[in-house]
């Protein structure tokens, strides 16, 4: 009775000893078996990517740690009512730490649980605590470390700095967790790409730590970095000593498959590591990594300057990949390279996508392979442009009689392939874009190298290249009918005009007259009259522009910019790209973009620019072209410059900003008085309207947008006007509105306007910003009746994320559909993280389908575009860009 009677207020001796033991063993020791329990468990399922450099700390799983949340959860209520019941107060309530032993242990382990459960705000807050309040106690230090890690995880790289420092200057810091110390200061530089410090303090933790497997994984990571750096012979020797330490299976295969890469190609090691990795090629055991083997051999080649045997190495460990798809995409992009820098862009573009199809789009490099692959796919698209219109062009100067045995025989040898794929494919002897003679083919060049005049092209045009060249990344269903990998196909290739044609009609094979419909259809691609020529004339100029735009700025290949703006110019002279081709030229000669050199300096380069700079100045000095040459500073004052009218918009739209409405209202009657008919009248008229919209009732609100759109039909915001309005009457009620920036005039430019090359969105992304998870069904008559599903939904968050108070709103979608919101989750991280929990769950969505739902994670300010639209499918193409 004594012990259950225990006074929170008397700070005595016994009341301290109650206290203190209960704190212990009833709170932080169970809470502690609790955690040790969900992070062992962690650590069983946690996955290691080899391919890249491991992670210091193996508490990043965000999908795995779902698993542990019902321990974290028992944990956290432990030590919860630990806290609650065990500290000790004075009389006004205040908590005298100085008196206790485990309430401070306690809040550290209920920060860690909510740490592995990435609630990383409120466990922020609980590690603070730590710091604050208990000054006096070593777990102080580790709360601020614990803070440092956090930041880390939030990706707030400075603030995590400043921790670190701050951890550092603290003379007393614990020597027992001084291992740990060392590796947070090794992840934080790490994250930073620092590889020096990272190396230096990761060096240190792997001497001090005491467990076995945390010291080769760090000495692991630690050879990682050394490799990164060229610093192969201390690469080398670490794997070596990882090796020797008789490490996991996984981890031994790994180092070994590393330290061939590392060895010099002029040293003895490359004789031992050759037969090493022969022995594990005949090892039964490996078998189903022979492709990761390979790739060492391929490593070890390049190392020794052997191309030829490298590149069929790669080949070899395409052909050995069984499941390992990070591990083909690897393969591929090596192979990429390789074409990319030979200047064979047709070969690396068909390598690139195969990368990016396989690769996860979580590898470190994955934005920048796609770009370049994006780069390529369009390139080798405005190539085949050229080839397929050239070609037509000259098919239309055939007799019909020769057309015809020319499209029969196209057709002919297309159906061969076609057979030859299914013997293929059955005999599981898949099209390898690395067959150098498929390559080669590939290869050919512009003009007169056309699929028609070169039957062996035509069998290896793209068409047939997406039906053979497998390894896709394999995908959920996602409810459409179209099935695509994370890129878009549509952007992967344009294909030939005709070839296209005949793809369409696959669908009539089994018609016993689809053959005519086809050649007939073939047929009727060639241009025929002077309208059809004339479009078919103004896609190779097109093509030829951006083709020119992408060596220069996104492939950096200078010469080939050049050559296909002189081809430009040679076959369109008069075209309407020619004074932006003089200009580019001039550019590209004098080495004037970017203040980087784009054409090497020669005699012959200057008198070229010159001429270029000359007819710009002479017959075109007007334009803006020669006034950029004539003022290098141009584009940067004109740029500066702002208008009285911009000026006075720019102070409107503030005024708004502001909640000035009714200054908002006179100051566009002044403009319209100031500033009549002006570029800016549309953006004052709607902001006019807007501000209506916040002072006066709703009905006053829809006849100024419409005012809006009758007297702008021409302008952008009716556009914006009228979406605002089918808002309004979608939901029924206004929705916040923020009208356009003071951006306003196209004339403020840096250069003269450019073809764009990427297409754009109406979605943004943001991954740092907050995030909610939605789910879209059928409102009445489907499968999910929406008052049990939220009364679900309750249910599961209350069983898995009782700690996290997560709201669920729900609105219509359209007039059959119903969309719940799941908010608030502080970045896409965490976001994702409770959406893979969530998805295809029994207990949310029991029997029902995921193709009668569709559920994503989307930001904050991508929402309202969504319900905007009212309609999923541009989402859909965004979300597996760049969430899946």
């Amino acid at each position: 009775m004594a012990w259950t009677s225990c006074s929170q207020t008397k700070d005595t001796f016994i009341n301290r000893t109650c206290h203190n033991l209960s704190a212990h063993y009833n709170g932080y020791y169970n809470a502690g078996i609790k955690l040790e329990e969900a992070t062992d468990k962690l650590a069983e399922t946690h996955v290691d990517h080899y391919d890249r450099i491991l992670s210091v700390f193996q508490y990043a799983d965000a999908t795995k740690a779902k698993a542990i949340y019902p321990q974290l959860e028992d944990a956290m209520k432990r030590t919860k009512t630990a806290i609650e019941r065990h500290t000790i107060i004075d009389k006004r309530g205040n908590e005298k730490p100085a008196s206790e032993r485990w309430i401070d242990d306690n809040y550290l382990l209920y920060g860690k649980c909510q740490f592995f459960k990435h609630d990383y705000f409120e466990a922020m807050a609980t590690f603070k605590y730590v710091e604050t309040t208990y000054r006096k106690e070593e777990g102080r230090h580790l709360g601020s470390l614990w803070q440092a890690k956090t930041f880390l995880e939030l990706t707030q790289l400075r603030e995590a700095e400043e921790k670190l420092d701050y951890v550092r200057n603290q003379g007393d810091f614990p020597k027992n967790s001084k291992w740990e110390l060392e590796a947070v200061t090794a992840d934080f530089y790490l994250q930073t790409k620092n590889y020096e410090k990272a190396s230096t303090h990761l060096a240190r933790a792997a001497e001090l730590v005491k467990k076995r497997d945390t010291k080769i994984r760090w000495l692991f990571i630690l050879a990682q970095l050394h490799q990164v750096k060229g610093e192969f012979k201390q690469a080398f020797d670490l794997y070596t000593r990882v090796i020797k330490m008789n490490p996991k299976y996984e981890v031994g295969f790994n180092a070994r498959l590393n330290r061939a890469r590392c060895s010099d190609g002029s040293s003895g090691n490359n004789l031992t590591v050759r037969k090493e990795l022969e022995k594990m090629e005949k090892d039964p055991k490996n078998k189903d990594f022979l492709d990761q083997i390979y790739f060492a051999f391929a490593g070890l080649s390049k190392n020794e300057g052997d191309e030829t045997a490298q590149v069929e190495y790669l080949n070899k460990s395409v052909r050995a990949s069984t499941a390992n798809v990070n591990q083909k995409a690897l393969s591929y992009l090596e192979l990429g390279k390789i074409a990319f820098i030979k200047r064979e862009y047709r070969i690396a573009q068909a390598y690139y996508d195969s990368t990016t199809s396989n690769l996860g789009n979580d590898y470190p490099d994955y934005t920048e392979i796609l770009n370049r692959r994006n780069s390529l796919t369009k390139l080798v698209k405005n190539l085949r442009i050229i080839e397929n219109e050239d070609s037509l062009q000259r098919m239309a100067n055939l007799t019909p009689m020769e057309r015809q045995r020319m499209v029969e025989e196209v057709f002919q040898q297309e159906e061969a392939e076609r057979k030859k794929a299914e013997e293929e494919k059955q005999a599981n002897q898949i099209f390898q874009p690395a067959d150098p003679k498929v390559l080669n083919a590939m290869n050919s060049g512009t003009g007169s190298s056309w699929y028609f005049y070169n039957p062996q092209a035509v069998g290896l045009g793209f068409n047939e290249f997406l039906r053979k060249f497998g390894d896709r990344k394999r995908e959920d269903n996602w409810r459409r009918s179209n099935k695509q990998s994370n890129i878009n196909v549509e952007e992967n290739i344009e294909m030939e005009k005709i070839v296209d044609v005949t793809a369409k009609n696959d669908s009539l094979a089994q018609g016993g007259n689809a053959k005519e419909i086809r050649k007939q259809e073939m047929l009727k691609a060639i241009p025929s009259d002077k309208e059809a020529l004339d479009k078919s004339t103004a896609k190779i100029i097109e093509a030829y522009y951006t083709i020119g735009l992408i060596y220069r700025e996104q492939l950096n290949d200078f010469a080939a910019a050049a050559d296909a703006f002189e081809a430009l110019l040679k076959r369109f002279p008069d075209s309407k790209y020619t004074l932006q081709c003089y200009y580019q030229l001039y550019r590209l000669y004098s080495g004037a973009t970017n203040n980087k050199q784009q054409i090497g300096p020669s005699v012959e380069n200057k008198q070229r620019a010159d001429y270029f700079k000359d007819i710009i100045l002479t017959k075109h000095g007007d334009t803006e072209y020669a006034e950029i040459i004539r003022n290098p500073n141009y584009a940067i004052e004109k740029a500066n410059r702002k208008t009285e009218l911009e000026l006075f918009y720019e102070e409107t739209y503030r005024k708004y900003l502001n909640g000035e409405y009714q200054a908002v209202i006179q100051r566009k009657n002044e403009a319209d008085s100031r500033f009549p008919k002006s570029i800016l009248s549309p953006q004052f008229e709607l902001l006019k309207a807007l501000a209506i919209g916040k002072t006066q009732p709703l009905s006053t609100f829809e006849a100024s947008l419409l005012e809006v759109i009758k007297n702008n039909q021409e302008d952008p915001v009716k556009d914006r006007a009228q979406e605002i309005l089918d808002a309004i009457h979608a939901r029924g009620t206004t929705t916040p509105v923020v009208p356009t920036a003071p951006t306003v005039s196209s004339e403020v430019i840096s250069t003269p306007t450019e073809q764009p090359v990427v297409a754009s969105s109406a979605f943004k992304y943001n991954p740092d910003t907050i995030h909610f998870v939605v789910v879209i069904f059928q409102n009445i008559g489907g499968p999910i009746d929406p008052t049990r599903f939220k009364t679900k939904l309750s249910n599961f968050n209350s069983t898995n994320f009782g700690s996290k108070a997560i709201q669920v709103q729900d609105l219509l979608f359209g007039p059959r559909n119903k969309i719940f919101v799941l908010r608030s989750f502080t970045n896409k991280a965490e976001a994702l993280s409770y959406n893979t929990m969530m998805y295809d769950n029994d207990d949310v969505y029991g029997n029902v389908s995921t193709d009668n739902y569709f559920q994503y994670v989307i930001s904050a300010n991508n929402l309202p575009e969504l319900i905007r639209q009212m309609k999923t499918e541009e989402y859909e193409d965004f979300y597996r860009n760049f969430y899946r």
